[in-house]
């Protein structure tokens, strides 16, 4: 991705998943705006960027941060707004993963997997993409295995993310347990 891509993707974040309101956008009820409403907030902000640019980001995305259904554009996990953001409930694969710092490690180990200031937790089902994710708390995170179809079926709630990517409002710590990598 180049720079001004990577301006423009961290623009885009920012806006759908954090601080619509900075950029004149309400988002609907999945989180979605218009993609031409979501071009002038970011021009009204300062950002350089058509729909074309936009259009581009997401296509070359490999973490899948947004999705575009016609004219309106989503991020699809990762969101901090207020209103929550309606996601569709799924079954979870059997096993999913989280990577952490040893110290946020040994809190949910204790009390559980909770979003913190997101609205939903972040889960994988990509080991790789985990300890990706982790590293970016810790140099050696601790990679945590999620019992996903033990939770699933005690009642816990998993919504979609998108093809890597599962949410949860929290997983209690019963279902969850450090693995060696």
């Amino acid at each position: 991705m180049t720079r001004r891509d990577t301006t423009i993707s961290k623009a885009m974040s920012h806006a759908l998943r954090h601080e619509p309101d900075a950029y004149g956008l309400a988002l609907a009820p999945d989180g979605s705006v218009s993609l031409d409403a979501l071009v002038l907030g970011l021009r009204d902000a300062g950002v350089e960027v058509t729909v074309d640019d936009v259009r581009r980001v997401v296509a070359e995305s490999d973490k899948q941060r947004f999705a575009i259904d016609d004219d309106r554009i989503r991020a699809q996990y990762g969101h901090s707004t207020e209103e929550r953001i309606v996601k569709r409930s799924i079954r979870p694969q059997p096993v999913l993963w989280h990577a952490t710092s040893p110290d946020a490690a040994t809190a949910i180990l204790r009390e559980g997997l909770l979003p913190m200031g997101r609205q939903y937790a972040h889960l994988t089902t990509d080991r790789v993409l985990a300890l990706q994710a982790g590293r970016r708390k810790a140099t050696h995170p601790v990679l945590l295995r999620i019992d996903a179809a033990a939770a699933h079926a005690a009642g816990v709630e998993f919504a979609e993310g998108h093809d890597r990517v599962t949410l949860a409002l929290a997983v209690p710590a019963s279902f969850i347990e450090p693995v060696e990598h």
